[in-house]
């Protein structure tokens, strides 16, 4: 059973992620996961006040008896004359309900990338192999879908773990379009579009970047707006864990869909999850993802 606690910070041990508060009188203390604090430490101070949700149940932490925090409600400083809010989960969600309501075109994107060997070696280098993104107007309209396979520019081989994964094959890899028509491609849509590129996670957004060191191409990374869909889901819904794509469109459709790592139907499956989440922050539908906390 989950419960609120609101208070005043009357201690602090950053080293063992425990604050103290003052309830109904008596001093008890709250642990706080690695990535809790790492998210709101930097507001943590004596007198400062915080309301937090916890589970109900304590357990013994280095001899302390303590509660562990669900997630983090408001820290402030409370004033005379006007408080000073620091985290506000309340203007958090808002926040992120402008944010979504406003995007236009948007570009949902996904890439498959070239795989490490079995054996370890230090030489390989990752690269994409596979874009596939579904491209719609500020009316869901679709502008364009896009699917190509693309032939890796240091290792033309593809190993045979990345083959097994992908169930692709060499042959199919070879009749693949040059990384350079890709970019090309992909630049005229950002510069034509400007489209919020929304991504699940961050590797997708890692690996173009690398692509452009790889293939030795002007930076796109100034020109894009790239939205992780993963971060706002964990924000937004107070996850500990990263959430996996699948997991998430099992949350918002109730449908079983085995992935098949296909960059086009991924990058389907992210535009599904988006229009489910925008339904959740516009208060149409309510979604429970604390199974996954």
């Amino acid at each position: 059973m989950k419960k609120t606690i609101s208070g005043r910070i009357c201690y602090i041990d950053e080293e063992e992620r425990i604050i103290g508060l003052k309830v109904k009188d008596r001093q008890s203390f709250f642990y706080l996961q690695r990535s809790l604090l790492n998210k709101i430490g930097k507001y943590l101070e004596i007198s400062r006040f915080i309301q937090f949700v916890i589970e109900d149940e304590p357990r013994i932490y280095r001899k302390t008896k303590v509660y562990t925090v669900d997630y983090i409600l408001k820290i402030m400083l409370i004033r005379y004359r006007k408080n000073i809010v620091y985290y506000d989960i309340k203007k958090i969600r808002n926040g992120t309900k402008e944010l979504i309501n406003s995007l236009d075109v948007k570009m949902f994107l996904d890439l498959e990338m070239s795989m490490h060997p079995y054996n370890v070696d230090k030489t390989f280098t990752q690269e994409i192999i596979q874009v596939g993104y579904y491209l719609v107007d500020g009316n869901n309209n679709l502008i364009e879908e896009y699917n190509e396979l693309i032939k890796p520019t240091l290792h033309k081989k593809l190993t045979k773990r990345t083959l097994k994964f992908l169930k692709i094959t060499q042959e199919e890899i070879e009749t693949g379009i040059d990384y350079n028509i890709f970019y090309d491609h992909y630049k005229k849509v950002i510069q034509k579009y400007n489209p919020a590129i929304i991504v699940w996670g961050r590797n997708d957004y890692l690996a173009l970047r690398d692509s452009y060191k790889i293939n030795n191409v002007h930076s796109l990374n100034k020109d894009s707006r790239y939205i992780n869909l993963l971060k706002i889901h964990k924000n937004f819904f107070n996850l500990k864990n990263d959430l996996g794509l699948f997991n998430a469109y099992k949350a918002y459709t109730d449908i079983e869909n085995p992935q098949a790592h296909n960059a086009l139907e991924d990058a389907k499956v992210t535009y599904e999850i988006f229009e489910g989440f925008k339904k959740v922050v516009n208060n149409k539908i309510k979604l429970n993802l604390s199974n996954f906390r």
